[in-house]
């Protein structure tokens, strides 16, 4: 289970940090390497990072991960520099997990964190994810 709720806040995670491309970010285009890292009430260490590799530009700054699927809703995004900031809701096979994030851009980084709330089908619980990404070069050519 702790996999599966690691993988779908990674990939909303993504999804919404392209996505602000067109608020004129300071953002470079190019291949990121993205890490989150888990931590949730009641294990003191978290969960293992997980990093996955993606090609972001500007003509598709969205990963190629689809999140449609899962239910999730993004309310009251804004900006204020290059910091982006948004509330989502999500309603994943009957249970209702309501999230705040907020991400700072700078050039070739971003670095970031979303408080995630499960409903009580998961105990009320809380779980932050720290994110930070790095541009690790050009986008290599695709198909």
């Amino acid at each position: 289970m702790f996999k599966k709720i690691n993988c779908i806040f990674t990939v909303m995670c993504v999804v919404f940090l392209f996505s602000m491309n067109s608020f004129a970010l300071d953002f470079n285009p190019g291949e990121y390497q993205i890490t989150s890292k888990i931590k949730m009430q009641g294990m003191p260490s978290g969960m293992p990072a997980q990093t996955i590799t993606e090609c972001v530009s500007e003509q598709d700054p969205i990963p190629k991960t689809d999140s449609s699927d899962q239910g999730c809703e993004v309310h009251n995004m804004k900006q204020n520099g290059n910091v982006i900031t948004w509330e989502m809701e999500c309603n994943q096979e009957g249970q209702k997990i309501t999230s705040q994030g907020e991400m700072i851009y700078s050039g070739d980084s971003f670095k970031g964190t979303i408080t995630t709330k499960m409903g009580p089908q998961a105990g009320n619980m809380v779980i932050t994810t720290e994110i930070t990404g790095k541009r690790i070069g050009n986008c290599k050519n695709s198909e």
